[in-house]
């Protein structure tokens, strides 16, 4: 498998997955169980910082936006990064975590396209933020 077919696989797992992700950015409850479900993974999988980095802005967009404190995003966007978030927390995905060295490559995939797919939207976030800042 190349590149490319990487690539186009990540992409459809985000297409395939927009409806649960739907879903989940409109229940409050399953939207925290995520983010939950996130941020425990990256404690615990070695090097998720290095293939993961995007992971901990996503999140803090999703949070920000659930506060209704940014809310100009893109509910496509938003949609998006919670279908690359449930794929990252999912067990059952192409290449087992389990498998040291490899099990992360399909979840930095699917992150990558994700932040391929919405970096725009990303980096006005990142601006915003930075913006609360100054």
């Amino acid at each position: 498998m190349n590149a490319d077919d990487i690539k186009k696989q990540a992409e459809e797992i985000l297409e395939n997955g927009k409806a649960k992700a739907t879903d989940i950015l409109e229940d409050g409850g399953k939207m925290d169980q995520l983010l939950e479900q996130v941020e425990n993974k990256l404690e615990t999988v070695p090097k998720a910082g290095e293939y993961l980095s995007a992971v901990p802005r996503m999140i803090s967009m999703l949070k920000d936006h659930i506060q209704k404190d940014y809310t100009v995003a893109p509910k496509s966007s938003l949609v998006m990064i919670v279908a690359a978030l449930v794929y990252l927390v999912n067990p059952k995905d192409i290449i087992p975590d389990r498998l040291i060295g490899l099990g992360l490559l399909d979840d930095a995939a699917v992150i990558a396209a994700c932040i391929a797919l919405t970096k725009d939207d990303l980096d006005a976030y990142d601006e915003w933020k930075d913006s609360k800042k100054a």
